[in-house]
């Protein structure tokens, strides 16, 4: 993307998805220069839905006290080969959640896992109401989080206000399966950025979320989860989903999606409000 007044070099691709990449390029304006992150699709595809999702979640979880709650977009742009794509701000020394879990000691991935929950049990109750939203893609490699030194953080899930002392800030990325959808009406969407799940799956479908989440991190880490909060994990999913997880992780992650576009299930039991509550009583 090359005008007067704007220049976006690419500089080299940092991860590729099944469906797109993420590039570092540079961003000039003006006299001004910045490293900033492009994504891109694989095919000719047109990334200007998602791009405008971003951007409304993340100036929804700015209102509601996370303000780095999705990477800030900076452009759209299409490609000369007809690709719309988006480029966006960093976020500095952050990493992905599943890498920064598979560097978790047993004695440390309780209460990180614990802190992320309560604000993740925050942001998805105020995009819910906000927007109507589900991301539905809600995985651990869908995060960034960025540890930094403990700050008090006011916490609003469902109505229920709390304060807790938090050590990270996370930040949700990947909205190119999301839905909008409005909010108690319980059939189809306004909005939805993928085939995968059908035209009527509704959205938004309260607890779909955290099902899928709470599943692919049950899945990936219930061998480094401490005893308490491996039950509650089994409670929160299913003591037979779970056993199945255990036995064939990679088909039962694929189950997780199938359960969650089902569309005679318009709510799970795995909501915010029933996540805070287990664990203040945790």
């Amino acid at each position: 993307m090359n005008l007067p007044c704007k220049r976006l070099l690419y500089i080299e691709t940092i991860a590729q998805g099944q469906f797109g990449y993420i590039d570092l390029a540079q961003y000039q304006l003006y006299d001004e220069k910045k490293e900033v992150y492009v994504k891109r699709p694989i095919l000719h595809d047109n990334l200007l839905m998602e791009a405008c999702i971003q951007k409304l979640v993340g100036e929804s979880l700015v209102r509601a006290g996370f303000p780095l709650g999705a990477p800030p977009l900076i452009s759209i742009f299409a490609l000369q080969n007809g690709s719309v794509c988006f480029s966006m701000e960093p976020i500095r020394h952050a990493v992905t959640l599943n890498h920064f879990l598979d560097a978790a000691t047993p004695y440390s991935i309780g209460p990180i896992i614990i802190d992320c929950l309560l604000q993740l049990c925050a942001m998805l109750s105020h995009l819910h109401a906000d927007l109507g939203m589900n991301h539905r893609d809600l995985k651990p490699s869908n995060f960034l989080i960025r540890e930094h030194q403990p700050v008090e953080k006011r916490l609003v899930i469902d109505g229920e206000q709390i304060t807790i002392v938090s050590r990270y800030s996370l930040t949700m990325i990947d909205f190119g399966f999301a839905c909008l959808g409005p909010v108690r009406q319980p059939n189809g969407s306004d909005v939805s950025l993928s085939t995968v799940y059908s035209v009527e799956d509704c959205c938004p479908k309260e607890g779909r979320d955290l099902f899928i989440f709470l599943g692919m991190l049950y899945a990936e880490y219930h061998k480094k989860l401490p005893p308490t909060l491996l039950l509650l994990f089994e409670s929160w999913i299913d003591l037979k989903l779970c056993a199945f997880m255990q036995k064939n992780k990679e088909y039962s992650m694929r189950w997780l999606y199938f359960m969650a576009g089902n569309e005679r299930i318009l709510r799970f039991p795995s909501t915010p409000l029933r996540i805070l509550k287990d664990l203040q009583a945790l």
